[in-house]
């Protein structure tokens, strides 16, 4: 009896690493994402800090300081906001992409099963013959 071997089994292996490579890049935008995030999220906290330290200030310096700042981060802010709104769109290309090879993975792997099962019903089958073999030769000795 043949071992099982699957024709396309290079192939699937193609794609499940191309599988691989997309998980990777997704991930590697995500985290462009998340970094652009959290500078945000440092700025403006930051942001809040300098505002409660100059409120009820009545020194120049620190107002004047304090609104600077506040400009500071705004252009900040939407210099961060235009990058996250690229690297989101990035994310979402990855993240089709992403789809696209575990479609393409997904519908190999099923091939793969199916053409496993056909194989089990034939060495089945044929175990099966040869046990009918087998019996029918025994039979046919002892008459």
């Amino acid at each position: 009896m043949k071992k099982f071997s699957f024709e396309l089994e290079d192939i699937l292996s193609v794609r499940k690493f191309e599988q691989q490579q997309a998980e990777i890049e997704l991930g590697k935008a995500l985290s462009e994402e998340k970094e652009i995030q959290d500078k945000m999220d440092q700025l403006a906290m930051q942001l809040v800090r300098v505002n409660k330290e100059s409120k009820g200030s009545v020194d120049v310096k620190v107002l004047i300081e304090a609104n600077r700042f506040s400009s500071f981060v705004r252009a900040q802010t939407e210099t961060m906001l235009e990058k996250l709104t690229l690297a989101k769109s990035v994310t979402e290309e990855k993240r089709e992409n992403l789809r696209l090879c575990m479609a393409k993975t997904d519908a190999l792997e099923e091939l793969k099963k199916i053409k496993f099962e056909e194989y089990k019903k034939m060495v089945q089958d044929e175990e099966d013959k040869e046990t009918d073999d087998i019996v029918t030769s025994r039979v046919s000795r002892s008459l």
